[in-house]
């Protein structure tokens, strides 16, 4: 009969499944004493309001009550919605089993990541991209050994990009047949009320990375911009949301024509170009009083979200792994302008830098998956030399290393 894993001793944890082994790799690298470790609390009560109406993920939360906490009460479960950072921003379903985990740190604000607590249903989802069920003592910190948890992440309908996660916590009921399914539909019932809320509100957003024929987006709808156009939209939107953005920020005229055309002296031409943006900026629906590019000096009239400057913002937050998932390439791969050529490369380095310095294992071979790292030596060996011996993605990348 095989052994119950237990996590000083490696040679047990074969008796894991695959997941559940990979993700007990990962925390014996963070948690140096399981038996001792408890989850963070990251967000105050005075946090949570805010917290909880600034995430996208609030506009679901009527579907997640409707299919999953109504139902979580009746069957004595508590269902948890986080972000992607494995913070709990709700917790709620029965006051009884409420109660219970809430002594041991199951509670909305505490940080449940396998970085803060070890392999758990919601931060194994946000770290693996996948659905995971964790019964008791698959846990990797014997703190949370009470309960049994079903878990899977939550993406962007319109990105990809990570929003967070949904769980079910309980008992062995949390990990039955049926738990994580009802999870995963719940899931796909708020994708679908996210886009279609997300449809009518909000300015468009621009979609650069990894993207030949660049676009404006809301919902689904889509409206395409010329090269040239993209091109001035991305250099304003970084000189307001880039790393020296500021809310009052623009370029003069000859500061930004240099960008554009790579030489002074083509003001003329630039004002040319504007007007015409001007003109495609109308036909885009918008909320009032809608995105106008204004001038002397020429700036947006309010932030564009832009889906570079949110790599930037999550990598400015330590957040690698949304980062990542909204990573799609280079910013306008095409584009020969000096200007994008400079956040083109800024960006591919801070992304680069962020992982090396302090990613996981996967999360830097999630990184020379990137078309642009595969000639990387140096991060396929940081690859190599954090991954263990016996696992798949050093086999994949050993076979790649030697072609």
């Amino acid at each position: 009969m095989m052994r119950e894993a237990v996590p000083d001793e490696p040679q047990t944890w074969e008796a894991l499944p695959p997941m559940l082994r990979e993700s007990w790799r990962r925390s014996s690298g963070y948690l140096k004493d399981p038996g001792h470790a408890s989850p963070p609390i990251d967000l105050s009560e005075s946090d949570l309001p805010g917290a909880r109406r600034e995430h996208p993920l609030s506009a679901a939360m009527p579907v997640f009550d409707r299919l999953l906490i109504q139902p979580a009460r009746d069957a004595g479960l508590i269902v948890a919605v986080g972000d992607a950072q494995g913070r709990l921003l709700w917790v709620d379903g029965d006051r009884p089993t409420l109660r219970r985990a809430e002594s041991q740190g199951f509670q909305a604000g505490a940080n449940w990541s396998e970085r803060a607590i070890g392999t758990s249903a919601p931060g194994t989802a946000l770290a693996s991209g996948r659905a995971v069920k964790v019964d008791q003592e698959q846990h990797f910190a014997v703190a949370a050994h009470r309960f049994s948890c079903s878990a899977a992440p939550v993406h962007c309908p319109h990105t990809g990009g990570l929003l967070g996660m949904v769980d079910i916590t309980g008992g062995r009921e949390a990990v039955a047949t049926h738990s994580l399914p009802l999870v995963v539909a719940a899931i796909a019932a708020a994708q679908g009320e996210l886009r279609s809320t997300a449809a009518g509100q909000g300015l468009p957003r621009l979609i650069t990375l990894g993207q030949e024929s660049p676009s404006l987006a809301r919902g689904p709808a889509s409206w395409r911009l010329s090269p040239r156009h993209a091109d001035l939209l991305v250099l304003l939107g970084w000189e307001t949301g880039g790393p020296r953005g500021r809310a009052e920020a623009g370029m003069n005229a000859a500061q930004l024509a240099e960008d554009l055309f790579g030489e002074p002296g083509h003001e003329v031409a630039l004002r040319a170009e504007v007007n015409r943006l001007r003109r495609v900026l109308t036909q885009v629906p918008a909320p009032e009083p809608g995105l106008t590019l204004l001038s002397r000096p020429y700036r947006l009239s309010q932030p564009l979200p832009l889906d570079a400057v949110d790599v930037y913002e999550a990598l400015r937050r330590g957040d690698r792994a949304t980062a990542l998932d909204l990573y799609a390439g280079d910013l306008l791969p095409r584009s020969q302008s000096p200007g994008i050529t400079r956040i083109r490369w800024e960006l591919s380095a801070m992304l680069r830098e962020a992982v090396l310095q302090d990613g996981s294992p996967l999360e830097i071979c999630r990184y020379l998956q990137l078309p642009e790292a595969g000639g990387d030596e140096a991060a396929l060996r940081e690859a190599l030399r954090l991954l263990p011996p016996d696992s798949p993605e050093r086999a994949l990348l050993v076979a790649r290393s030697a072609t």
